[in-house]
């Protein structure tokens, strides 16, 4: 089993400091929702979060959308491999049900996860596909799962080649292997990510965009899953 964790993604509800600036408003306005109802989102909001502390790096739920969309339409997750979790920088905890189809239209993305934040459960209880929980660290998220393995994924890491490493995991008959990705433009893990991660490691020397990583790690895991 492969678990991976979108860590501290850039993923929240408007800030109420934000929720009167006129490029807010004129695009709740446009959604037809009240501004703090909608998500934080650099594409629209830029001028409004120039003065929001570590504005730079908030405001991306784009990386999200990309990650689940590379990590549900994978081979590990038609084949009952892959376990995906989203942790955002407010300790906010989504499960993701494998069978989840997101929605390509960025739009109506933006929209489901509004609704998630509002309801906490998509579509409903009875068949939920997305689950919101509040108020869990990236550390408690890592030990629930109790995995043989915690693998982080940083620049800063050893650099392995992927095929390889795998394969040594494989040898080592270590089974659920958990890999922790940050969900973030730039900048390091605000939690203390070593004390977390059995190990981390390194798949470039530059950062690379989360679905680059996410897609690397689950074709070499798959490959030496079938």
């Amino acid at each position: 089993m492969l678990t991976l964790v979108l860590a501290e993604s850039e993923l929240e509800l408007m800030p109420v400091e934000l929720s009167r600036h006129p490029a807010v408003i004129a695009h709740a306005r446009m959604r037809g929702k009240p501004p703090t109802q909608i998500l934080l989102d650099s594409n629209y909001h830029h001028a409004a979060m120039a003065t929001l502390p570590e504005g730079r790096r908030r405001g991306r739920p784009d990386m999200t959308h990309l990650f689940l969309l590379t990590a549900l339409e994978s081979v590990a997750n038609k084949q009952g491999q892959l376990n995906i979790l989203i942790h955002t920088r407010d300790d906010k905890v989504i499960t993701v049900n494998p069978k989840t189809r997101i929605m390509r239209s960025y739009d109506r993305f933006l929209g489901l996860m509004e609704q998630l934040f509002e309801k906490h459960v998509v579509p409903d209880e009875r068949q939920p596909l997305l689950t919101l929980q509040e108020n869990i660290s990236l550390q408690q998220v890592v030990e629930a799962q109790k995995a043989d393995l915690v693998v982080a994924l940083s620049k800063d890491g050893r650099s392995v080649v992927l095929h390889d490493y795998f394969k040594e995991v494989k040898k080592q008959k270590k089974n659920h292997v958990l890999c922790i990705i940050g969900g973030f433009p730039s900048g390091a893990f605000h939690a203390d990510i070593e004390t977390i991660a059995t190990e981390m490691i390194s798949l470039y020397p530059e950062m690379l965009p989360v679905w680059t990583v996410a897609s690397e790690i689950l074709v070499n895991y798959g490959n030496m899953h079938r």
